[in-house]
């Protein structure tokens, strides 16, 4: 006898059979992406991921750009002890200050133990745990969210004022955002992060550095564990924090931290957490499965140590770090740039390093625009750096000579959004054969041509 079966069942059997089928799809979809396949920043030089160029700063380098390495040092001077109202005093304090979620909250526990038993720490720094759990970039953007009253109290608590704040270590990560592609996720973090760097600014008025790590790896979640967290989310938020501060070097006018009307702090790279799961790094960091707690994504007690640990070594071997963290920096480590090079910058952007045993007397830069010269000006040569202030989008030209032979010459472009991009030209002679008197425009055409 033949077993007849129904159109319901077999309905039935392909309705199960495609919820099957979409289960797995999905599965795939939002499985961890393989991290042999991703390459830590500080690895890949000029070799690129997606066609955009690794490493840690611009063109490849984990080493910042001369120029903005003076900056930062100077930046780090500047960092002293200030008292209720922000103003120097010997008998202030420094306040230094972690911003962000939950992973932040548990390091920040750690930073507690181990930060005032550092041999050798200023005895001004005060440090204030600002981690909050639950509390991504969408919250603490809220501004009737309880993060920031939950920072304000504990910088209370700590003996501080907001205006005592001077560094802060940020590490963040848009949990609401389901973009997985690259490099629009990464796009995206930066323009939260630009948002959320410029609001502490407002907070903490006299706020100096921020220093950016980018996440360790989530490689070790459970395959069921939240999509939000899994990779390679936690791999382009590094491509984040290094794009943010490429644009702060490159001169991105919503990133200025320089003069009176700074908007941001000055941004720094602190170290680099990202690893390919338990694979060693090239340079021998680790974060292996043991550190973390069953979700994969929160440190445990080992993990809390180490992270801790690696963000005090950072701080008391990082040239610049060590100018406001250590009673007794190591000055002559700094390197031979500092002091033998003068930077000649646009907008904040390097178009010139300029060596001084080259140079004798005073060097003069000259700038033009068209046939107008807009800047005339002479320096001696004890500068690090030579920065010219704000002029209007076009293209320019420039001469910079000593009292003795040395003569420079270029062309740079200022773009609407005020990047800068250094001109390569052939030839550097009869555009630039400068009569003294021509280079004495009126205040009136320099005015017109400089912001």
């Amino acid at each position: 006898m033949k077993k007849i079966i129904s159109s319901e069942n077999i309905h039935a059997g392909m309705h199960i059979f495609l919820v099957f089928i979409l289960s797995l799809v999905s599965l795939n979809l939002h499985a961890q992406a393989d991290v042999n396949k991703l390459i830590p920043l500080d690895e890949m030089g000029t070799s690129t991921f997606e066609g955009y160029t690794g490493g840690l700063y611009p063109n490849g380098s984990n080493e910042m750009p001369a120029a903005f390495y003076n900056d930062a040092v100077e930046m780090a001077r500047l960092v002293m002890p200030l008292n209720d109202n922000g103003k120097p005093d010997s008998d202030g304090k420094i306040g230094v200050v972690a911003i962000g979620p939950s992973t932040v909250s548990r390091i920040g526990q750690g930073l507690l133990e181990l930060i005032y038993k550092t041999p050798g720490i200023r005895k001004e720094i005060v440090f204030v745990n600002g981690g909050v759990g639950g509390q991504d970039l969408n919250r603490i953007a809220s501004p009737t969210g309880k993060f920031w009253k939950i920072v304000y109290n504990e910088v209370s608590v700590a003996g501080l004022t907001n205006e005592q704040v001077q560094v802060v270590w940020f590490q963040e990560d848009d949990l609401l955002n389901t973009t997985e592609e690259f490099p629009e996720r990464a796009d995206l973090l930066v323009q939260s992060f630009t948002l959320a760097i410029k609001d502490m600014k407002k907070r903490f008025p006299n706020l100096k550095l921020v220093y950016l790590t980018g996440r360790h790896t989530t490689e070790y979640m459970k395959p069921d564990g939240t999509i939000r967290h899994k990779e390679p989310r936690s791999y382009y938020n590094g491509w984040a924090n290094k794009w943010i501060i490429e644009k702060q070097i490159n001169g991105d006018a919503s990133l200025n931290y320089k003069g009176e009307n700074a908007e941001v702090p000055l941004l720094l790279w602190g170290p680099y957490f990202w690893t390919q799961g338990p694979k060693p790094r090239k340079d021998g960091y680790t974060f292996t499965p043991d550190m973390v707690l069953n979700d994969g994504v929160h440190p445990n007690d080992a993990g809390i140590r180490k992270i801790a640990g690696d963000l005090i070594d950072f701080w008391k071997n990082d040239k610049v770090s060590q100018l406001w963290f250590l009673e007794n920096p190591d000055a002559t480590s700094l390197p031979e740039t500092e002091n033998k090079n003068i930077s000649f910058d646009i907008l904040h952007t390097e178009i010139e390093s300029l060596i001084k045993d080259n140079m004798q007397g005073n060097l003069k830069v000259v700038i033009l625009r068209d046939t107008n010269v807009v800047y005339n000006q002479s320096y001696d040569l004890n500068k690090e750096v030579i920065s010219i202030p704000d002029l209007q989008a076009g293209t320019y030209k420039y001469l910079l000579k000593d009292d003795g032979n040395f003569v420079k010459a270029g062309a740079f472009k200022i773009n609407d959004d005020k990047s800068v991009e250094k001109i390569v030209i052939e030839s550097v002679t009869e555009p630039y054969e400068i009569q003294e008197n021509s280079a004495t425009n009126s205040e009136e055409t320099k005015q017109k041509n400089i912001v």
